[in-house]
């Protein structure tokens, strides 16, 4: 073992000297990998540049101190190695890169150490402190790594139970009204059985039936909503299609012209002559924009209005449909659970129509944003693929 720290000085002032070049043969190997390797090493170049001289530097000189001083930093090098891992996990590094990152620095250096200790009386020392060094560095800076990683999916799993959960009250919430009534009238139409009917009755039976119906249907929907949250894209991407988007839009304004009627809403769409061919799927389309429509007109006040108009996107390959309302908005620590399923503001509501609208939208290739201002009034855009 080491005695003194001016055992090697010549081998320790070779290995400083050759510090430059251990680290330029470093960063042109990383450089030359594929993704996402040789990405992360040119947006963080520099940074890695002065990691790996300090690293170099502190590992030179402990392959020469004495033997308690390098106990000592053994302990801090573990130390130091997993708390390494947790910053490389907390900078979402894929797992590859720090783990070719390791291996080349272990390769690289124990092969110069080697080369220039060749000749020292302390090279079997040398090698063996090397190898001590480089796998508690390894070792301990993947135990950081994974530890990390694994509180990540820890919480992610914790919140993913939490929103099952949530989204399971709601719709047992949601499934449970309709049942009650349609319960409700069957027993109603039960003891009148018993009783005798009379033609008065007969009337009455057929209304608890359209009740009953229109709960079933109300049922039918949710249902249908759920199974769109929880499908696959992979199926539903062969059904897009170029599709001209104002036809579309005119025949949302058509369906929608019931909504406003009862709050005297004021509903205009507004675009040019100009036709607006994008990758959609019709019904998609149709969906919506009506339930987009309906949100908007909720939002607002009698003598309100809502708007629609399209235009191009921020790129030649995008076509925009703005829904813009000037009613009540929308507080910002809400705007954040928008899309969440179950997630409303509504008497009403089942929280799954934004969701839903996310959902459509997204396997057409397109994307949603929504700005609000309490007060003021809700605006979203709604980005699709233009066909070119």
């Amino acid at each position: 073992m080491m005695k003194s720290a001016t055992a090697t000085p010549k081998c320790l002032k070779n290995l400083m000297a050759a510090l430059d070049a251990i680290v330029d043969k470093h960063m042109e190997i990383m450089l030359s990998f594929g993704e996402p390797i040789s990405r992360y090493y040119r947006q963080y170049e520099y940074q890695q540049r002065i990691g790996i001289q300090g690293l170099l530097t502190e590992t030179f000189h402990q392959l020469f101190t004495e033997v308690d001083e390098f106990e000592v930093y053994q302990q801090v090098l573990a130390i130091e190695g997993y708390k390494w891992g947790e910053r490389w996990a907390q900078a979402e590094i894929p797992k590859e890169v720090l783990l070719e990152v390791l291996y080349q620095l272990r390769h690289q250096i124990f092969q110069v150490v080697r080369e220039i200790c060749e000749n020292s009386k302390r090279k079997e020392d040398v090698l063996a402190r090397v190898h001590d060094i480089l796998n508690l560095r390894y070792h301990h800076t993947m135990r950081g790594y994974l530890a990390y990683k694994d509180q990540q999916i820890s919480h992610l799993h914790q919140q993913k139970i939490g929103i099952i959960g949530q989204m399971a009250a709601g719709m047992a919430h949601e499934i449970r009204n309709p049942l009650t009534a349609i319960n409700g009238f069957l027993q109603l139409m039960q003891t009148s059985i018993s009783q005798g009917q009379s033609i008065r009755e007969q009337e009455r039976f057929k209304q608890y039936i359209d009740i009953c119906q229109h709960e079933v249907q109300t049922l039918e929907q949710l249902v249908s909503s759920f199974l769109i949250l929880a499908r696959k894209n992979e199926t539903v991407e062969m059904q897009n299609k170029r599709v001209e988007l104002r036809s579309l839009l005119e025949r949302v304004h058509e369906l929608a012209k019931h909504y406003v009627v009862e709050k005297d809403v004021q509903l205009s769409f507004h675009y040019d002559h100009e036709e607006y061919q994008v990758w959609a799927i019709p019904s998609y389309v149709e969906q919506i924009g009506l339930n987009l429509i309906k949100n908007a007109v909720d939002a607002v006040q009698t003598s309100g209005e809502v708007r629609v108009s399209i235009q191009r996107g921020g790129t030649e390959t995008q076509v925009v449909v703005s829904v813009v309302d000037n009613g009540c908005g929308i507080p910002e620590q809400r705007l954040r659970h928008l899309f969440e399923p179950f997630y409303t503001t509504k008497e009403k509501g089942t929280g799954m129509g934004l969701s839903i609208c996310k959902q459509l939208i997204e396997e057409m290739g397109g994307s949603i944003l929504v700005e609000s201002k309490v007060g003021v009034g809700t605006r979203v855009d709604i980005h699709f693929l233009q066909k070119l």
